[in-house]
């Protein structure tokens, strides 16, 4: 099926949806932080965290009241190194935003700095903070819990989060090293594109209640069966991607002083809202010279995408590189956007009567 898109220039973009997150009544600077983190994701070609949720997501949940556009995060701490956040149930990418500069500067001061989020709410592309680390030559990390959706190996019970985590580490010539993963055979968002673009998904992904293969993405009954865990299957280690999923609720969840996605209690209007993060930053400094790390990362990265491929493999790609190259041609020529999605950002400039300039 072929799906027809339209290129839109980034800047323009950013500015569309910072006019319209004002006229929903986030604080301008809260604003401009929330597009650009959208269309940051937009640009490294996870189309399921962009501009794509900005009508049907979080305008959707700022109309229902359930995200507070005026918070007053609060930080607790003992040492010089950690804290924990209560984010006031803000928009989750200005509460990121801000616990992330946090834990970049402890880590400015210490070596290292670590923050546990609770009490805030979903914040689009863990990736965009651990990035944030790399201007400053430092490894960023993000993870965050989310409502239970994949299931326990075994078991055809969602009990765990998709659960995302992301590392940015810098290189000096080549692009940097950046995981975004959920621990989820794949994130949630594959699944809204499918429905989206009237496709299928592929056999493993998902389970119906009985735990047999859901390839209908519009058959999924939130609640009954659920994603697989990274692995999928217990014989081909679903139990690791299990795993690391609990592990990003304790950090996120647990330490925070909230609560594991599990235990959770959800209604259909709050069901995705909500989210405990966790985020980390490591100062390069503090163990080695930035510029041996650096040069040692290039050496990596191009033993890496030396090795020999397979017929129709242009290329091996460390995380961070094929992303790179995306972005390359999206600042150049637009960010594809579908009709559907398109179509969703006409009808918010409509009903809040701002102009539709994309």
């Amino acid at each position: 099926m072929t799906i027809e898109r339209t290129r839109v220039d980034a800047e323009k973009l950013i500015n569309f949806s910072t006019k319209a997150l004002q006229k929903l009544g986030v604080p301008e600077e809260d604003a401009q932080i929330t597009a650009r983190m959208l269309v940051t994701s937009d640009l490294r070609g996870v189309d399921s965290h962009g501009v794509a949720h900005l009508n049907m997501f979080y305008a959707r949940r700022i109309r229902l009241g359930i995200i507070n556009l005026n918070p007053k995060p609060k930080i607790f701490s003992l040492t010089p190194a950690t804290a924990t956040m209560d984010g006031d149930q803000g928009l989750g990418f200005v509460i990121g935003h801000h616990a992330m500069m946090e834990a970049i500067h402890r880590a400015e001061k210490t070596g290292a700095g670590f923050i546990a989020v609770r009490n805030s709410t979903h914040f689009g592309a863990a990736a965009s903070y651990a990035m944030m680390a790399l201007e400053r030559d430092m490894i960023g990390v993000t993870m965050t819990n989310t409502v239970a959706g994949v299931v326990a190996p075994g078991s055809t019970k969602p009990a765990v989060g998709t659960n995302p985590l992301a590392v940015a580490v810098p290189a000096g010539k080549k692009p940097p090293f950046v995981l975004d993963m959920a621990t989820s055979v794949v994130a949630g968002g594959k699944l809204e594109i499918a429905r989206r673009e009237g496709a299928s998904i592929p056999e493993g992904w998902a389970v119906d209640k009985e735990g047999k293969p859901l390839t209908d993405p519009t058959k999924r009954v939130l609640g009954e069966g659920g994603l697989l865990p990274l692995g999928g299957t217990p014989t081909l280690g679903g139990y690791k991607g299990f795993g690391l999923g609990v592990l990003v609720d304790i950090l996120c969840g647990v330490l925070s002083g909230s609560s594991a996605s599990i235990l959770w209690k959800t209604t259909p209007e709050t069901r995705g809202n909500a989210g405990d993060h966790f985020f980390g930053a490591l100062r390069i400094d503090s163990f080695l010279p930035v510029e041996n790390f650096k040069k040692s990362m290039d050496e990596m990265i191009e033993a890496f995408e030396a090795l020999p491929t397979l017929p129709g493999v242009k290329k091996i790609y460390v995380a961070g590189g094929y992303e790179a190259e995306i972005e390359k041609d999206r600042r150049a020529n637009g960010i594809p956007l579908s009709s559907k999605v398109i179509q969703g950002l006409q009808e918010l400039a409509k009903e809040l009567d701002i102009e539709y300039d994309l």
